[in-house]
């Protein structure tokens, strides 16, 4: 009797996970990485519209030295005053791309270099880390829920 019940366990566990959806990760992946890679393409290209566009609704920005942004409207109106810094470029390097075994979650690191003027008038360039949290849509698009981003340089005044 108790065979048989484990066997009904193992059947029953079985049964249950073939009927679980079937996630290709790989697939799931690349989408992912295809997004992170518009998305550095419209940033290098200072496409505040398209930056944005990538962004779900209730997503959280959270820039270097500066408050927690919030929400997509928030979001727009940041990037479109990013966008508007003088001398502005951006080259970002191939993103890192991971998707959670659910397919819904994934993860993209890139690096990217910001030149911009100064308050000297003078230009600085910014290496940054890139870190977004993305989220599978319903309509099998991927958007940023998280972005936060730090500088690869050492602190000024630091002694490194």
């Amino acid at each position: 009797m108790r065979r048989s019940g484990l066997m009904l366990t193992l059947l029953a566990l079985l049964v249950v996970s073939g009927c679980a959806p079937q996630v290709d990760i790989e697939a799931e992946r690349s989408a992912l990485r295809e997004a992170a890679v518009a998305y550095h393409e419209a940033a290098s290209a200072l496409n505040a519209g398209a930056v944005a566009a990538l962004y779900a609704e209730g997503a959280v920005m959270m820039p270097p030295n500066a408050d927690q942004i919030e929400g997509l409207a928030n979001i727009r109106s940041f990037a479109d005053e990013f966008v508007e810094a003088p001398g502005l470029e951006m080259r970002c390097g191939p993103p890192t791309a991971e998707v959670s075994l659910s397919g819904d979650l994934g993860w993209t690191i890139a690096t990217c270099e910001m030149t911009f003027e100064g308050p000297d008038g003078e230009p600085v360039v910014e290496r940054v880390r890139d870190v977004h949290l993305w989220q599978k849509q319903a309509d099998g698009s991927w958007k940023v829920v998280l972005d936060i981003w730090n500088s690869e340089l050492p602190a000024p005044g630091s002694t490194d």
